[in-house]
């Protein structure tokens, strides 16, 4: 499976990455500015930011000239584009691994402590909350309760 991990500058990034051990079918990509050498490997590309009004449809062109199908977002403004444009991705067969807009309002997005959990339809977890169909989450279990939050960068 052809896989994109954004944020492609941060040490999130790569803590995913090696987590789905998958690194000869995963494009990195960045808004932020990557040195040249990086640029030249196809494995990295630059994207715009999560913030931009055409994130979602840009990334979306990207998806389909590379063949991806399935996209971990970890800066939080790409986190809420795309839990906006899950629809969209879907017509193409393209998961997005961000939990659904009602799930952002309620959980918080860092990187922390805890145990980094990839949510998708085949797989679960006790402590996700209910509608958490895809995602990257953060679970930290210390002490009496136990704590989710959607892995981002921040």
């Amino acid at each position: 499976m052809n896989i994109l991990i954004t944020a492609a500058s941060t040490a999130q990034a790569y803590q995913l990455l090696g987590l789905l051990g998958l690194e000869n079918n995963v494009t990195l990509a960045d808004s932020f500015d990557l040195p040249a050498f990086m640029l030249k490997n196809k494995k990295f590309m630059k994207i715009p930011s999560g913030d931009s009004g055409t994130f979602a449809h840009e990334l979306l062109t990207a998806c389909l000239d590379l063949g991806i199908h399935r996209i971990f977002a970890l800066r939080p403004a790409e986190v809420r584009a795309l839990a906006e444009a899950r629809t969209l991705f879907s017509e193409y067969e393209i998961d997005v691994m961000v939990p659904p807009l009602v799930l952002l309002a309620k959980l918080e997005m860092k990187s922390g402590p805890g145990t980094i959990v990839i949510k998708d339809p085949g797989t679960g977890h006790l402590s996700l909350p209910e509608g958490a169909d895809y995602g990257v989450f953060l679970v930290n279990e210390e002490g009496t309760d136990s704590h989710v939050s959607i892995f981002t960068t921040s």
